[in-house]
């Protein structure tokens, strides 16, 4: 069990960036299941295509929602996750406060999530979508999308802190 630890341990770039492309990839596949959460009456949540918004913004010009703004916005949206893997990893992680046990690294990705988040609902969000006015945590774009980011977050955190879990530094309990 402490292998993976270990080699998390003394190789945290490397399982930075590869913890990064996991989470960001499991969280952007779930974004693409929300539309079947809570289906009633023919209404369950709202897909979160991350890769085709990106694309949107990096490609106005291109064919809408063809390949070419695809590609662009998956590979932008990798790269941003990647990022604030390498984030959590070398400045946010070591910073809070719980110690480096299994728990406490999976609640340290989950609070890392949950901060991406509240930028997402508060910032990202709505500069995707002015001309909506999605207003305050881009409540006015529907309970659900904001949910939806909530959950599409909470999903990144949560494989971030299971990737990104090092042994317990000197001083610190470990379980």
């Amino acid at each position: 069990m402490n292998t993976w630890r270990s080699t998390v341990s003394n190789n945290r770039l490397a399982v930075a960036l590869v913890a990064g492309f996991v989470a960001t990839h499991m969280a952007t596949v779930t974004g693409y299941w929300y539309r079947m959460i809570g289906f009633v009456n023919g209404e369950g949540f709202v897909a979160l295509d991350w890769p085709a918004f990106n694309g949107l913004l990096i490609r106005p010009q291109a064919e809408l929602f063809g390949w070419e703004q695809f590609v662009a916005g998956a590979v932008y949206h990798m790269f941003t996750g990647i990022c604030f893997s390498l984030i959590f990893a070398f400045l946010i992680h070591p910073m809070l406060p719980w110690p480096n046990t299994m728990r406490g690294n999976l609640i340290k990705g989950l609070v890392w999530g949950m901060f991406l988040a509240l930028v997402s609902a508060l910032w990202w969000t709505p500069s995707l979508f002015p001309a909506f006015n999605p207003g305050f945590l881009s409540l006015n774009l529907g309970w659900k999308t904001t949910v939806g980011i909530f959950i599409w977050h909470a999903v990144y955190g949560i494989h971030l802190g299971a990737f990104y879990n090092p042994l317990p530094d000197d001083g610190q309990m470990s379980k």
